[in-house]
């Protein structure tokens, strides 16, 4: 594929998109975010953990812009039940392996979604006693879920779908380079992402 530059439509699929941010955008911007938290925690060793599955792609730029000593980690948490909007209807799927008990957690997730699913999450990992935890989300669609505190974001949207880098549509369009907005009919809905209602 060509460069792309935003604003661009293109087809993905079935479907018409628009590209949101490029490859470049997204390597400058994940870049400055590695070098905030560098600048932060460079002598923590921080553990970094990437909130699955939409965040792998970004956890894996992030680490290497942090270029600093730090452990990896994931975590993957599922709705019981989709219709469920209370956050004691999640479940773990992946838990971590890490102990962060009195380390800096850095939690990576792809999108910031717009249900409760992030304050389970926040809960969650309180349990297991860090000494703090910075989040960092590479989109922050217009509503999001903000009663946790984001720390660091690569871009805020509207509240559009969105697919790429790690972000997908029944689990296509994860490995594309740059970030894309999907024109999907309106039954479809207006849900900024994939990932933001997983």
């Amino acid at each position: 594929m060509s460069r792309l530059v935003a604003g661009e439509k293109i087809h993905l699929g079935q479907h018409q998109a628009r590209i949101l941010f490029s490859e470049e955008e997204i390597r400058d911007r994940v870049s400055a975010m590695g070098e905030s938290l560098r600048r932060r925690w460079k002598s923590e060793r921080p553990v970094f953990i990437g909130l699955l599955n939409g965040g792998f792609m970004f956890l894996a730029d992030l680490i290497r812009s942090f270029g600093a000593p730090h452990e990896v980690d994931f975590l993957q948490v599922s709705r019981y039940d989709p219709r469920q909007r209370e956050s004691s209807a999640l479940r773990v799927m992946h838990d971590l392996r890490s102990i962060i008990r009195d380390r800096q957690v850095v939690l990576v997730e792809g999108i910031r979604a717009h249900g409760t699913k992030i304050e389970y999450v926040d809960r969650f990992l309180r349990l297991h006693g860090p000494r703090g935890i910075d989040y960092c989300a590479m989109i922050r669609p217009a509503g999001a879920n903000l009663a946790v505190e984001l720390n660091e974001t690569g871009f805020a949207i509207d509240r559009e779908f969105v697919v790429g880098y790690g972000l997908d549509h029944g689990e296509q369009y994860r490995n594309l380079a740059f970030i894309s907005a999907l024109e999907l009919p309106r039954e479809g809905g207006a849900a900024a992402g994939a990932e933001g209602v997983a």
